[in-house]
């Protein structure tokens, strides 16, 4: 007897391992078709649960002239999905004591930032984290890139609108110049900053409409280090990265070269690589094996466990928005299917969602942004890897 229920255990296992396979091999297959058939040079996917990695692979190239393959450990940055790492931070720091949602941000900061258009009217840290804070991306955020070489003139082919557009923007990337983003925010937020204007400033109360806000999150990340003592990226590291061990992550800094990382195409040209001055609303370089950790562990959050935050933060950190006008909990998008971000950047498209029905996440990481059709490829990618998260 004793034989008999052993060998139906192994019979069991190699029948659940056979269908395991044989399902990831129906995936794979999918996906190098999308993959052979699109402008994409490369990105890599993954399919998570709430204990593990069910399925990850990478397509295509992480450099096309070396013809480096694009693996599950290319890093690349993930745009604005860093965000979700800025809504941990700021909840860690409220369970710490060192600020509350609900407060004022002018608590915090060494220079006031108010809207003109309503003066006494206080901006929270929760609005910023809601995208509700009044606060907008002016005209000068796309200073925050700053290139390590000059871009070359490589957009003479392309249309006359595209090729006037793309060159307005590459001759002010290749202007760009380096500061801390205290400075960066003081310039265009504070009344006595150099590029200071009214119109970096919505004509709605803050906290009753909603308006993504880059800066916001920049400023978020800027009270973490006032309220801390830490810069940022080192509050992240010591918090979120350290005990995940999340060893190939993180933003470019003196502790921080990583090694494999994908070259990035815009318009299909590879960049030159670039850094970011601002660092709360994106730029966190990753790869899809150690950012799967970060998917996980939010996944056990939100269903009640404890560990690197309570269970009471997962909670309100993807507390679901009381409005359907509002999309966000503290910086994760929240709807009636699904919780995460999404990210488009500079030779960057990324997504990373879980199933609250299913608990199943969902990643993929793009170094490619701006080709012809490429928002719809990824979209076809991810429905593909939606079809079988959701058979789960």
């Amino acid at each position: 007897m004793k034989n008999f229920v052993v060998l139906l255990f192994l019979i069991l296992v190699i029948s659940t391992s056979a269908k395991t396979q044989s399902h990831n091999d129906s995936i794979t297959t999918e996906l190098i078709k999308l993959s052979e058939n699109s402008h994409l040079i490369g990105f890599a996917v993954a399919i998570v649960d709430k204990d593990s990695i069910v399925y990850a692979k990478g397509f295509g190239h992480a450099n096309k002239r070396t013809n480096t393959p694009y693996t599950v450990h290319t890093i690349q940055p993930i745009a604005s999905i860093s965000k979700t790492l800025l809504g941990v931070a700021l909840m860690k720091a409220q369970e710490m004591g060192k600020l509350n949602l609900c407060d004022n941000i002018n608590d915090y900061l060494p220079f006031k930032i108010y809207n003109p258009n309503f003066p006494d009217e206080k901006i929270t840290i929760q609005q910023l984290a809601n995208h509700t804070s009044s606060i907008i991306d002016g005209d000068q955020y796309d200073r925050t890139y700053v290139f390590k070489e000059k871009i070359p003139v490589f957009y003479n082919d392309s249309s006359s609108q595209v090729k006037q557009e793309i060159k307005e923007s590459v001759d002010l990337f290749n202007k760009n110049e380096w500061m801390p983003m205290s400075d960066f925010i003081r310039n265009q937020y504070s009344q006595n900053g150099i590029w200071y204007n009214r119109e970096n400033f919505s004509n709605n109360l803050p906290g009753s409409t909603y308006k993504y806000s880059n800066m916001g999150a920049n400023i978020a990340a800027y009270i973490i280090e006032e309220v801390s003592g830490e810069v940022y990226i080192e509050f992240v590291k010591k918090h979120i990265l350290n005990p995940l061990q999340m060893t190939n992550s993180g933003w470019p800094s003196n502790n921080y070269h990583p090694s494999n990382v994908s070259t990035l195409y815009w318009y299909g040209y590879p960049m030159p690589e670039y850094e970011l001055i601002t660092y709360g609303d994106g730029g966190f370089m990753t790869n899809i094996t150690d950012f799967s950790k970060f998917l996980i562990t939010m996944i056990q959050g939100y269903n009640g466990e404890d560990n690197i935050l309570t269970a009471t933060s997962y909670k309100e950190m993807m507390e679901r928005p009381i409005s359907s006008n509002l999309k966000k909990g503290v910086f994760w998008s929240v709807d009636s299917e699904k919780i995460g971000h999404s990210g488009n950047d500079l030779g960057v498209i990324s997504h990373a969602y879980f199933l609250i029905e299913k608990g199943k996440g969902i990643i993929i990481f793009v170094n490619t942004s701006e080709t012809e059709n490429a928002m719809i490829e990824v979209r076809d990618i991810y429905r593909t890897l939606l079809k079988y998260a959701k058979r789960g």
